[in-house]
């Protein structure tokens, strides 16, 4: 687990200063410094955790897993002397987050260099290896990707501004999102004030325009595929004053992905609206691998 050295030998270490406010880089220099002087307790910091596939979350280790994390790797010291180096470290942030509460992933490419001697009159014999790493933030803590961690699909994160026209409708514009997924992955939810889903036509479905089963689904007004059916359905989309189609999505940059600058229309009754939507309502979108609601825009304003 550790590195490409075994951890022989447990020194628990007595520094109580604040280790959250490490950075990426300090706190990978921390645990390779860890390793080097088999200082169990902060390795463990690093490496324990739990996983919580309900909630897809990542539960950092208690203060009684820590110390069975120890007990577990407490073996014989060490009887020769050990070191280890970093060179070469690069960071590079893979725009993906492991967990529903961590940050975005981080991977790590260094080289480590071990060395090894019997004591201090012999020459070191040292080896070079490239170690590439997976590192997250969880709660302001550093923790090693060594797992994977495999949770499944991890649903993106949505940011919208959402502002009501002169024409009875909302725009609801797609400010950020921390990763770009297929739009054939995203379904709506139009909901009342009550928090019901609207059922009275189109109040919910897919975002993308596809055929699933034979039958035709989506909302997208500038479909750009070689289907004729789904064409039509597009420009029925895009036609439809809300009446049929309470809620639209525009692909703007047209490149098939829920991405920062797209738009949900969602409308309501005026000049150029007939749709069922009113002041109190909101429109949620959904990440369909994980099934989480992973944005939702409040339409409101008279």
């Amino acid at each position: 687990m550790l590195l490409f050295v075994p951890l022989t030998g447990c020194i628990e270490s007595d520094d109580a200063s604040d280790d959250n406010e490490m950075g990426l880089e300090e706190s990978v220099n921390d645990f390779v410094g860890a390793v080097r002087t088999a200082d169990a307790k902060k390795v463990c910091k690093y490496t324990e955790y739990k996983i919580d596939y309900e909630t897809n979350k990542i539960i950092l280790a208690n203060n009684t897993e820590l110390n069975k994390c120890i007990e577990e790797n407490n073996m014989k010291d060490r009887d020769y002397e050990y070191k280890i180096t970093v060179i070469n470290y690069t960071e590079e942030n893979l725009d993906y987050k492991a967990s529903n509460n961590s940050g975005f992933v981080y991977s790590v490419n260094m080289v480590l260099e071990g060395c090894e001697r019997d004591n201090e009159f012999e020459p070191w014999e040292c080896e070079k290896n490239e170690a590439v790493q997976l590192w997250v933030e969880v709660n302001g803590q550093w923790i090693w990707h060594y797992q994977g961690l495999d949770l499944g699909p991890v649903a993106p994160a949505i940011e919208f501004s959402t502002e009501k026209n002169s024409g009875g409708s909302w725009h609801v514009k797609v400010v950020e999102v921390s990763m770009e997924e297929d739009l054939a992955g995203f379904s709506y939810f139009l909901k009342d004030s009550a928090g019901s889903t609207h059922v009275g036509g189109n109040g919910f479905g897919e975002v993308a325009m596809q055929i699933i089963s034979g039958e035709e689904h989506g909302i997208e007004v500038n479909y750009q595929g070689d289907n004729e059916q789904l064409g039509r359905r597009s420009a029925n989309v895009s036609d439809d004053d809300g009446e049929d189609y309470p809620v639209h999505f525009a692909d703007n940059d047209r490149d098939g992905k829920l991405s920062a600058g797209d738009q949900f229309t969602v409308y309501g009754m005026g000049n150029s609206a007939n749709g069922p939507a009113e002041s109190g309502w909101k429109l949620d979108i959904q990440f369909d691998a994980s099934g989480d609601i992973i944005g939702t825009a409040k339409l409101l304003g008279s």
